[in-house]
């Protein structure tokens, strides 16, 4: 059993600098994990793997803000330099005391073919209670107000400044197989599993970019296949290729249908080139591609690009401590979104793409004693 207690402060963010005080809150999360299981050998070559988990989890917030009302602020939206009148809104509780518990069953199946090679597949239950940090957010903001204020222009109306909303835990089956191995000059790992989800726990980001309390989705599915593959060209050159396949969506969902879940890309693919030059010196050479379009709203109406970036990598070791190393990341200087806000609904106005970082040149010394 784990857990802890911790303490939440809320101050406005005044162009930068640290406003009023609007909230204040006292954090208490308990975890207890129970697991069992057994690898029962049934052939030489065949082991059966039955296990069973229990969870059980608390999450506690206790508002100790003691003000009748929280302040917000708010800046001109056609001059956002320009202060506006502040405003308060009557103090609502944020106060939760929530408790979730679940039994989660599995049953794996391994086969060993020949020697350096594995066949496995698995059916399991799982369960993931929500955080504080989707059980408790600052709501009703904008780029040019704060938490509270959702029209800047009006310091009068009356809005919340925090939602608690009462979420369930998420539970999934999943199935899922694989084939793992080396032969000769090849490594291989290739997985796939199906997850049935329910309850989905998804947590999105106001216009403002500030984290939002989370939602239950009624169903989702996960689809999911990873493929990786390591080849030794030389003695000296080697190289791996790793693939991902995601395709995670709602199930007849009342508003969004069968639409992708947000900010899960549908292709990865990272590759790695690695030349022995010396027993001392070695470079390397790596690709990051993201060749599929990325939903950024659940409502699919808004995509990343697809991307690719390629680093290279150079290291000396000195002794059996010591190494000296350089780095060039992004090498050819492309500008792509590297991740993304995620939101249930897009809008035409809202910053919602974080670039990656441009051409980066690193260097240093390794030691390990």
């Amino acid at each position: 059993m784990f857990g802890g207690i911790g303490g939440s402060e809320n101050f406005i963010n005044q162009a930068g600098q640290t406003g009023a005080k609007f909230g204040e809150s006292r954090l208490d999360a308990t975890t207890l994990a129970l697991h069992t299981g057994l690898n029962l050998p049934v052939w030489d070559r065949i082991t059966v793997s039955p296990a069973i988990a229990y969870g059980y989890a608390t999450r506690d917030n206790d508002d100790v803000y003691r003000s009748a009302t929280r302040p917000t602020i708010a800046y001109n939206p056609a001059n956002p330099t320009m202060l506006l009148p502040n405003g308060a809104v009557p103090t609502q509780s944020s106060s939760y005391a929530l408790s979730y518990s679940a039994w989660s069953p599995s049953l794996g199946v391994t086969f060993r073919p020949v020697a350096g090679q594995t066949i496995f597949a698995a059916v399991s239950r799982s369960f993931e209670p929500p955080s504080h940090d989707d059980l408790l957010a600052t709501v009703n903001g904008t780029p040019n107000s704060s938490a509270g204020r959702p029209t800047p222009g009006n310091p009068g109306l009356v809005a919340a400044a925090f939602a608690t909303p009462d979420l369930k835990a998420q539970t999934a089956t999943t199935v899922e197989g694989g084939w793992r191995g080396r032969a000769g000059i090849l490594s291989w790992d290739a997985v796939s599993y199906y997850s049935w989800v329910d309850n989905e726990l998804l947590s999105l980001r106001d216009s403002t970019g500030a984290l939002m309390a989370a939602f239950n989705a009624d169903r989702t599915t996960h689809l999911g296949v990873e493929l990786g593959l390591g080849v030794r060209i030389t003695p000296r050159l080697t190289g791996r290729v790793a693939y991902t396949y995601q395709d995670f969506r709602f199930d007849n969902d009342p508003l969004r249908g069968n639409n992708r879940l947000a900010g899960a890309p549908p292709h990865l693919v990272n590759a790695v080139l690695q030349y022995q030059a010396t027993d001392a010196w070695k470079l390397e050479g790596a690709v990051r591609w993201s060749p599929g379009h990325m939903p950024v709203d659940n409502m699919n109406t808004l995509f990343a690009d697809p991307f690719v970036v390629a680093d290279v990598r150079t290291e000396y070791r000195i002794s059996e401590r010591f190494a000296v190393f350089g780095e060039i990341t992004n090498l050819f200087n492309a500008t792509y979104a590297a991740s993304t806000l995620i939101v249930d609904q897009a809008r035409p106005d809202q910053a919602a793409f974080i670039p990656g970082d441009g051409r980066g040149y690193y260097g240093g010394i390794r030691a390990r004693f």
